[in-house]
């Protein structure tokens, strides 16, 4: 049955979805990242000068430690979540519950993150398994010697 976003599914069977519901998904997991980190994070409002907003401000150091990923190589983060668990198509490990969720070393703030995975079709009708990382991050983090504050994310 199609209609409304909705499809009837065996149990079991995986559920198949489009590039609209992934996309909106994913929006919806960055708008609640970002509502849930702004909410620790209110204060008086300070106008900027264009100075400071037209300088780039210096990058965060990656964690150390993380996982080979072949094709892709070394990658600096460690995937949350119980051991034992994997994800279900690159079959990642998950590394505890008590593992760094930033990939941001001398970082102090809100980490949010999600893994989304399914199967996504093309226009020629050719399925495709996908699975994302989608972190977000804010707060403060040590660079070039000084204390920097910023908002970080990656899908």
């Amino acid at each position: 049955m199609r209609g409304h976003g909705m499809e009837r599914r065996q149990y079991g069977a995986p559920l198949r979805f489009g590039r609209r519901r992934l996309l909106v998904g994913t929006g919806a997991a960055a708008a609640a990242a970002a509502v849930v980190g702004a909410v620790g994070t209110i204060g008086v409002a300070r106008p900027a000068s264009a100075t400071a907003l037209r300088q780039a401000k210096p990058v965060p150091s990656p964690i150390p430690g993380g996982i080979d990923a072949p094709p892709v190589g070394f990658i600096h983060w460690f995937l949350p979540g119980p051991e034992g668990a994997v994800t279900p198509f690159a079959k990642i490990p998950g590394f505890g519950l008590d593992v760094e969720p930033s990939t941001i070393t001398h970082f102090k703030g809100f980490t949010a993150f999600a893994i989304l995975s399914g199967q996504a079709e093309d226009s020629d009708g050719t399925v495709y398994n996908v699975e994302y990382d989608v972190r977000v991050m804010q707060g403060e983090y040590i660079a070039a010697g000084s204390r920097q504050q910023g908002v970080f994310g990656f899908f």
